[in-house]
């Protein structure tokens, strides 16, 4: 799959899985409307996230996505408008 057939959805069942890795809670708990700071995520982890994320997207992700964009659907429609607008591609 390229990162320009990933849909919002592809985002964000991407992200609650690596969430539930991260946080070891069950998946069925990471709600897509909590913010990443109500589900627990640390600093550190947002940011291996954020790595983690741009690796699997194909897009340049800032360690402090998690602040701009604090929810799971608010980083999927942020990852969704980069690989529309084609902005942050890596190379």
């Amino acid at each position: 799959m390229t990162t320009s057939t990933r849909s919002h959805w592809d985002v964000q069942e991407w992200l609650s899985d690596r969430l539930a890795v991260i946080l070891r809670i069950d998946r069925d708990t990471v709600s897509p409307g909590a913010t990443f700071s109500e589900l627990g995520l640390s600093s550190i982890q947002a940011v291996e996230l954020a790595a983690e994320l741009e690796d699997w997207s194909g897009h340049d992700v800032p360690a402090t996505f998690v602040f701009d964009s604090p929810t799971i659907e608010d980083a999927a429609a942020y990852i969704v408008g980069l690989s529309s607008s084609g902005a942050g591609a890596r190379g």
